[in-house]
């Protein structure tokens, strides 16, 4: 992640079983906008949320793009936040928490 900080200048407020997630959205819409901004990246309700800014694209790109960061959240929600093992069946939540976690982390954190 120290050379998407680099290159972005944000750190993703998420676990690293997201990283590569993200690591790959970044190379994707990179490839379509290179200097675009990223705002934030977190974990919100047990999904990923990927918050950019506006880029100078055309309104087809900026379609491609968004359809990009949409299929990377939906993944997010099968993918466990700590390790990044893909599983249907992730998502848990407490009183006041959601977390998407793989069988293995979810037995850890009752």
């Amino acid at each position: 992640m120290v050379q998407f900080y680099e290159r972005r200048r944000i750190y993703p407020e998420c676990q690293s079983g997201w990283y590569p997630l993200i690591l790959d959205l970044d190379n994707k819409i990179g490839s379509i906008e290179p200097g675009y901004k990223v705002d934030q990246i977190k974990e919100k309700f047990g999904g990923l949320r990927f918050y950019y800014d506006q880029m100078s694209v055309n309104d087809d790109n900026r379609e491609r793009v968004d359809k990009l960061v949409d299929a990377a959240e939906a993944k997010a929600y099968t993918t466990c936040e700590v390790c990044g093992v893909s599983d249907s069946t992730v998502t848990t939540s407490g009183p006041s928490w959601v977390k998407t976690l793989c069988t293995t982390h979810r037995g850890k954190i009752r």
